[in-house]
């Protein structure tokens, strides 16, 4: 089975390239990056260029006739940026993704996995969201992954087009085998504030002990970027056997979350945090900020029945794996 995946170097894509490849299948990249810039590439047939290139997109199908799926992973994925330059994002997430995708389907290809996000579920309490939890995009961002999400199933309504969507939060860690990770700068993540407080020997602060969890601190979802990559290789070969029929959530639309089924609280992930790396970290109780909520998490069901899909990595490796990674980068 061949798959374009775009944003095929990105930290997701490049993870669904090498584990579509370690699952015997032929990967294809799109990606706007020159090839030099990632090393881990080279094994890949690799297309540098715009995701909405018509005169590309066509060499990419002649080059390739018997490619038959698209894996879209390419996105502008900065909240904050979405916020202060939202053409941007609409843009790119939405306008030529809807003109990339109508290419293909001239050109043949009829076979689509959206690599989504979870953000449009937004609450102020916490909740295991399933599909059918009613979306809420407050951002650019989410905003411009939602309305693709709507187009795609409009579009998918009047042609000869499948259609899948994974949602998930935060994905974390590297491929198991160190071959790719993410690159690039995430100062406002969890981790990242974690390893730059032990390296300055800082304190570490939690926003608060007293919300509604199982250990006071605020709840996030956290799946191992190989997790992730291996649901996308299930629903490829399941959509390659033609098994693939995923039911319409409440709104019409055919999601799939991608979750830890349970959450990782603040706490959770600090424990994880010293536990991984030996540190003696400080870590301090603080009042709540403004604007924080207590988080939530995806539900995982859907996904096991329809995939046999589960998280499967610990947290603490996911951990691991990220500051090992980061280490082949210094």
């Amino acid at each position: 089975m061949k798959a374009l995946i775009t944003g095929g170097a990105g930290y997701i894509g490049n993870t669904i390239a090498f584990a579509l490849a370690d699952a015997g299948h032929h990967p294809v990249i799109l990606d706007e990056q020159p090839e030099s810039n990632s090393k881990t590439n080279k094994d890949f047939d690799y297309y540098q260029g715009d995701i909405a290139d018509k005169t590309l997109l066509t060499k990419i199908i002649n080059d390739h006739p018997d490619l038959s799926l698209i894996i879209h992973c390419a996105a502008k994925i900065d909240v904050a940026e979405s916020t202060t330059n939202p053409e941007l994002y609409y843009n790119n997430n939405f306008s030529k993704s809807i003109a990339m995708i109508n290419h293909l389907l001239d050109l043949g290809v009829s076979k689509l996995i959206l690599s989504g996000t979870a953000s449009l579920y937004n609450s102020e309490a916490a909740y295991s969201f399933d599909e059918n939890f009613a979306p809420n995009p407050t951002s650019p961002y989410a905003r411009s992954k939602f309305f693709l999400e709507l187009a795609l199933n409009d579009l998918s309504k009047v042609g000869d087009f499948q259609l899948v969507i994974f949602r998930y939060f935060n994905p974390i860690g590297s491929d198991h085998k160190l071959r790719t990770g993410f690159r690039g700068s995430n100062k406002s993540s969890l981790l990242n504030s974690l390893i730059q407080c032990a390296a300055l020997d800082r304190p570490f602060q939690i926003n608060g002990d007293d919300w509604n969890t199982r250990d006071g601190s605020t709840i996030r979802d956290f799946v191992d970027v190989c997790d992730l990559a291996n649901a996308h290789v299930l629903a490829a070969e399941a959509f390659d056997r033609n098994c693939l029929s995923v039911p319409l959530n409440e709104f019409g639309l055919p999601v799939i979350n991608l979750g830890s089924e349970q959450g990782v609280t603040v706490k959770e992930f600090v424990a994880a945090f010293q536990n991984t790396t030996a540190s003696e970290l400080i870590v301090e109780i603080a009042d709540r900020r403004s604007g924080d909520i207590i988080g939530g998490y995806a539900s995982s069901e859907l996904a096991r029945e329809l995939l046999g899909w589960e998280p499967a990595t610990p947290l603490q490796t996911s951990v691991s794996n990220s500051i090992r990674w980061a280490q082949t980068l210094s």
